[in-house]
């Protein structure tokens, strides 16, 4: 951990029900920088204390991934009475946006890319379905929310998932608060809205899901209103792709059948069920797609969103105050917390323990002495108590006489201080009185000075 670690942000690059997403730095020392993706919980949300138990629960869960088609967590604090997460800064730009910037310019995007897009999102899926805790047991993650905006792309063809178990989060939502998860009803399994238990096959269903609108250039269920599209996906009526898009052949249409079926035993069983037949598919198609092909429609959808941005002049740049950590801890929510007490429990999730995510006490870094060295600086206040003066060693009495040493000006209005008495034999040595600057401080420790109280 970094001796004075703290997080620059460079601008808010997304916003939605739930939190705002900003550009950031890590910084440390000797000119250490790495860019972060900071992701802040709205204020308003701060004060429902189930959701930010469960927030703070998923956010642990993400430590556990490590692949490449997954986000990586790096952190999580609090700040502005507000909880946030820093993750991998994804240069690039999501899945709705590269579909926005398609349909905007009426262009489809390439089959091959397509499938090859959801082959990547399988193997994530795949990983997550799969992993497990440093006991290895597994965790059983279900993602709950693949979707477009959940699915990032580098400008380099990179895809990556994004926000694992955060729908689990948003189910903790008050009544009051429903409009949190709005338009996320799309992307939700048939089994899901009959009630039952979700698992694994939700995600391969919602994977179909976005393999279907990428081919067709649409929604596949979308309402009026969040009802109408919650009935359409409870009856799963998947129409015909080649409708709006003639040259799907008939490999691919067999492969989104089966990701899509209704029922989850007829579906596929796994993510690497799904990405193998995705893979026979492509060796099958006459055009090769590689990581190339994905990369240059995310490039014109990233460059096409920053001249916008730059247009509508939203780009910020500066340092959020509440931001600065008010003391950083290995994922474990702050004394005082809605949810610091009910951490302490074991977790929602299989597998993860929060026993060892305390408090890390500030001032066990070793920095009193970097403060301390700053604080000399300064000049001190006149002292109000006089040091009696002393001889330059000690010597059995009768002592000589020491020669006076001038006294300073500062000094010179203070009353002269009366001469030691000559021990008497066999008495104990006087104590010597506490030079003033030995006192403790008023201020405390250098964390609560710099970090409040």
């Amino acid at each position: 951990m970094s001796e004075s670690q703290r997080y620059h942000v460079i601008e808010k690059i997304a916003a939605g029900g739930m939190a705002e997403v900003f550009r950031g730095e890590s910084a440390g020392i000797e000119g250490f920088r790495k860019k972060v993706a900071i992701k802040r919980v709205l204020p308003k949300l701060s004060a429902n204390s189930e959701f930010i138990q469960m927030f703070l629960d998923e956010a642990r869960l993400g430590a556990y991934l490590c692949h490449s088609k997954c986000v990586q967590v790096f952190d999580i604090g609090q700040g502005g009475g507000a909880h946030f997460i820093v993750m991998e800064y994804v240069d690039g730009a999501d899945l709705k946006e590269v579909l926005d910037y398609l349909s905007a310019h009426k262009q489809q995007m390439r089959i091959e890319v397509a499938c090859r897009v959801a082959m990547d999102v399988c193997e994530g899926l795949a990983y997550a379905h799969a992993a497990c805790d440093h006991t290895g047991r597994c965790l059983d993650i279900v993602h709950r929310d693949i979707s477009p905006h959940n699915v990032l792309i580098t400008r380099f063809g990179e895809v990556k998932l994004v926000d694992f178990g955060l729908a689990k989060a948003s189910s903790h939502l008050n009544a009051e608060d429903e409009d949190m998860v709005k338009g996320k009803f799309g992307y939700l399994a048939p089994e899901v809205t009959m009630g039952q238990r979700p698992d694994k096959r939700v995600d391969i269903f919602a994977a179909g899901i976005l393999l279907w609108e990428m081919l067709a250039g649409r929604r596949l269920f979308l309402g009026d209103t969040d009802v109408e599209t919650f009935k359409l996906v409870r009856a799963a009526a998947i129409p015909d792709p080649r409708q709006f898009r003639p040259d799907i052949p008939d490999e691919v249409l067999t492969v989104l059948g089966k990701a899509l079926a209704k029922d989850p035993a007829q579906r596929y069983q796994s993510g690497n069920d799904f990405a193998r037949d995705l893979g026979l598919v492509l060796r099958k198609l006459s055009r090769p797609v590689t990581y190339l092909d994905i990369a240059e429609v995310v490039r014109l959808a990233a460059d096409e969103r920053a001249r916008r941005r730059k247009a509508e002049g939203k780009t910020q740049a500066g340092d959020i105050g509440d931001l600065v950590l008010d003391a950083l801890h290995q994922f474990s929510g702050l004394p005082g917390s809605v949810a610091s007490e009910a951490i302490r429990a074991t977790l929602g999730t299989p597998g993860i323990e929060a026993g060892g995510g305390g408090f890390e006490d500030p001032s066990a870094w070793g920095l009193d002495a970097v403060f301390e060295e700053a604080a000399r600086s300064v000049p001190e206040p006149e002292a109000i108590e006089v040091e009696p003066d002393e001889p330059d060693a000690p010597a059995p009495p009768p002592r000589p006489q020491a020669p006076a040493r001038p006294a300073a000006p500062a000094r010179a209005a203070a009353p002269a201080a009366a001469p030691p008495a000559a021990p008497t034999e066999g008495a104990a040595p006087a104590a010597r009185p506490r030079v003033q600057d030995d006192a403790p401080k008023k201020e405390g420790p250098f964390w609560r000075r710099w970090f409040g109280n």
